[in-house]
């Protein structure tokens, strides 16, 4: 048995203005989730990205869809109120399938990367000077938010930063084993061990998002080269915790991944993990996105997604740079054994500026259907938030 995508409609959530975005692509980095917890609003969907806007201080767009994803509509902001600096980078959602602390079921929660500018001219790249990774909450399903915490505080958003304080980056939001709002990030503070470059870790919340726990690797190989980073983790039917994250600087380059009983031990965090690639020797480049499904087989499907198609069998293990469409790889074991391709959603030229730069995904309308956010080209420099939509359905081999 496997899963068949039979793609059915496609669109722009966002597109920005030039005039309105610094140097840059304007938007990356979608994200997107289904609300199940919300009595008359189950079905919406919710989205949020990077955009680069040249007005201070900058917000994270929510955008809202009310009829599977079609349409789309600008439905609120996340605004800085703790720091007033602006949440920049790299937001993620998600809502909250039990009663966490005082949040009750159905509560929506967001982080992301709250970052100082020092300097800004229209025509240079922003000068910023720290990253702080806060935590929001939403109690009307998206509508309003408050400031809750902040987890994780670093230094100058700059990547190598050997010399001083590095940052933190890259928050995904999950339900540990224990029930505890959990996040994975990553983080380069780490940089006054000169043998960690850059690693992913975890922290938890017991009480809601008010305060957190110890911060605990997962990833950290200690040879001063590599960079662990921009993890998702998706629960299996079996209970367990699926984690895909990048390993930049690695020589076996691609996307690896961890499997954990808790959702907070994932092993030793020397260990890489496994790389995620077909018998035949293709893989996924970067950036991973990962989803299950109940569709494909027995124990359904791991749906992932990167940046760049890979194949060991071109000469250096060459990117193939026109995605039109792109691959998934997908897995109908839980995670064990080889990886298959399938055509993705969306199709863009990965060789252009930051064309596809970690996408989004979900299952929706009671896992039937799969929906795909990706920033894509809509000029020579500036790029849009586009996506596609397929039936799933589970066929013979």
């Amino acid at each position: 048995m496997a899963l068949k995508l039979k793609k059915d409609f496609a669109g722009v959530v966002f597109t920005p203005r030039k005039e309105e975005v610094y140097v840059g692509p304007g938007v990356l980095y979608p994200r997107i989730i289904e609300l199940h917890y919300a009595g008359e609003e189950n079905g919406t969907l919710l989205a949020t990205f990077d955009h680069s806007t040249i007005k201070e201080p900058p917000v994270s767009p929510i955008m809202r869809s009310k009829d599977g994803g079609k349409t789309w509509e600008r439905f609120s902001e996340v605004a800085d109120t703790k720091n007033g600096w602006g949440i920049r980078f790299q937001p993620v959602l998600f809502e909250l399938p039990k009663q966490c602390g005082d949040l009750p079921q159905g509560t929506i929660v967001f982080a992301g990367n709250s970052v100082p500018l020092q300097a800004f001219a229209p025509d240079n790249p922003p000068d910023f000077i720290g990253t702080e990774l806060q935590f929001y909450i939403s109690r009307d399903h998206g509508k309003t938010w408050e400031y809750r915490s902040s987890f994780a505080y670093g230094g100058v958003p700059k990547e190598y930063n050997f010399d001083c304080l590095g940052p933190v980056w890259e928050p995904f939001i999950y339900i540990n084993a224990y029930g505890d709002i959990t996040i994975v990030f990553t983080d380069e503070k780490p940089h006054t061990d000169r043998s960690l470059n850059q690693t992913l870790k975890v922290i938890a919340s017991g009480d809601g998002g008010k305060t957190w726990g110890d911060e605990r690797f997962v990833v950290a190989i200690p040879d001063g080269i590599r960079r662990p980073g921009m993890a998702i983790v998706t629960r299996l039917p079996n209970g367990k915790f699926f984690m895909a994250y990048e390993i930049v600087n690695d020589a076996w380059q691609g996307i690896y991944y961890k499997i954990s009983d808790d959702g907070m031990d994932f092993g030793d965090p020397a260990d890489k993990g496994t790389r995620a690639q077909t018998a035949d020797g293709k893989y996924l480049g970067n950036m991973p996105y990962v989803v299950w499904t109940k569709n494909g087989g027995p124990n359904g499907t791991l749906i992932m997604s990167g940046h760049a198609d890979g194949d060991d069998n071109l000469p250096e293990g060459g990117w193939v740079g026109l995605r039109d469409p792109g691959m998934f790889l997908v897995n109908y074991n839980l995670g064990e054994g080889p990886w298959e391709q399938l055509p993705m959603l969306v199709s863009y030229d990965s060789r252009m500026l930051q064309a596809g730069w970690s996408m989004g995904m979900t299952v929706i309308e009671n896992d039937t259907k799969l929906i795909q956010l990706c920033p894509t080209q809509m000029d020579p420099v500036l790029l849009q938030i586009t996506y596609g939509i397929a039936d799933m359905e589970t066929v013979e081999d």
